[in-house]
């Protein structure tokens, strides 16, 4: 026993063996449990604020948190541990309170936790922002989804800010006021190098104050168009109609000309119906008359009383505009009904034994009697031209003959 004790009282570099087997102890075991135990706190807070989180699941808060809390663990694993050493005076270190390694090394480790501590609030920042963000689902306004997440991005920024001030005051000694007021001075460089930034933060305040949109809402700026997904205070994320996701800064936002699709009321089609010369005027009456009937009769396209005309008269057709109002906002409910209105017009246009025009030209060649002593001079014999036979009324002409 005297042996033992004897063993665990020798020195190595002015540290004992038993300092020695409790810094290993401590350090093997913590880094064996760290992860147990994280899931441990993780849980074990959860329950606290269980009857908040409604419908989110623990395992969302424990892949929030837990990786915060096994980085504040660690820190304390290693605090425990390098408790029981010293250093060896024959190093010749200075103490903490003056510039040498101990002084790094402490500034180091209250940096860790610094930082540990100010991931740990965003974590939390993210969680409490997803129960906000499932009680503004439950209401039928979409005002508050589209707040939620841009005072999310607000409170982490501020939440960074705080916890970098307090860093540079606690752990660096510096005097965060004098700091502060400070960059009163250099406040011009400092806006004109965040110029856009300031720009997009600005913007986002003012989509927030007039709404032009919402989440939830499509949307068409310049080539960009599909739904609101989310609106931060930097940039809004656009989902497109292919299913790509495109950040688009805030300051575009508002200053081009931006179409806010989901607040149309109706949308409208308008094309020709182009009906063949020989067609009857009585028969185009009848065909324009049933068409109107046909568009009056559609709820959907009551909004707005349609207009079916016969407009033009053109060089190989007559056509009849159509022009009614689908009382639809979705993209694919006005294609349907606008499938359904070419189907009926299509059966409308037989009923009436009319047919449609296509592109046609006539071509008149000339008999050999009016053949001319020009063209006698030029070496076209009348023989020649009598063996030309005329081209058949259903003959086609193709593009660079006519």
């Amino acid at each position: 026993m005297d042996q033992v004790s004897y063993w665990l009282h020798y020195t190595i570099l002015e540290n004992k063996i038993s300092d020695l087997l409790w810094f290993v102890g401590i350090l093997g075991l913590g880094i064996i449990l760290r992860r147990g135990l994280s899931f441990t706190v993780s849980r074990t807070i959860y329950r606290f604020i269980k009857s908040e989180a409604g419908n989110i699941p623990v395992a969302e808060f424990v892949r929030l948190t837990r990786r915060p809390f096994e980085a504040l663990i660690t820190l304390v694993i290693l605090f425990s541990a390098f408790h029981h050493l010293k250093v060896p005076s024959e190093w010749n270190w200075a103490s903490p309170e003056k510039f040498g390694w101990l002084m790094l090394l402490e500034r180091a480790y209250q940096t860790m936790l610094s930082v540990a501590i100010g991931w740990l609030g965003i974590r939390l920042i993210k969680f409490i922002s997803l129960i906000f963000k499932q009680q503004a689902a439950e209401t039928p306004s979409a005002l508050d989804d589209q707040l939620v997440p841009f005072f999310k991005d607000i409170a982490i920024v501020f939440w960074t800010l705080t916890c970098f001030f307090v860093m540079l005051h606690k752990v660096y000694e510096v005097n965060v006021w004098a700091l502060i007021t400070s960059l009163g001075i250099g406040g011009v460089v400092i806006a004109l190098a965040a110029r856009e930034t300031l720009e997009n933060l600005i913007a986002s305040i003012t989509i927030m104050l007039e709404r032009p949109f919402l989440v939830g809402q499509s949307v068409v700026l310049d080539k960009i168009s599909g739904e609101v997904e989310q609106i931060g205070f930097r940039s809004t994320r656009v989902r497109s109609d292919d299913g790509s996701l495109i950040t688009v800064p805030n300051r575009l936002m508002v200053t081009q000309a931006l179409e806010n699709v989901s607040q149309r009321t109706h949308r409208r089609a308008k094309y020709y119906v182009r009906l063949a010369y020989d067609t009857p005027s009585e028969t185009i009456e009848k065909i324009i008359e049933e068409i109107r009937e046909y568009l009056l009769s559609q709820y959907i396209t009551g909004s707005k009383e349609p207009t079916v005309r016969l407009e033009l008269l053109s060089e190989s057709s007559l056509d009849v505009v159509v022009i009614y109002h689908v009382g639809t906002s979705v993209w694919k409910e006005f294609m349907r009904v606008r499938e359904d209105v070419n189907f009926k017009i299509l059966e409308i246009v037989r009923t009436q034994g009319a047919t449609f025009a296509f592109p046609s030209r006539a071509l008149f060649v000339r008999g050999v009697e009016s053949l001319t002593p020009a063209s006698e001079e030029e070496g076209v014999s009348k023989s020649q031209l009598s063996e030309a036979k005329p081209l058949s009324p259903s003959a086609k002409l193709l593009p660079h003959e006519q």
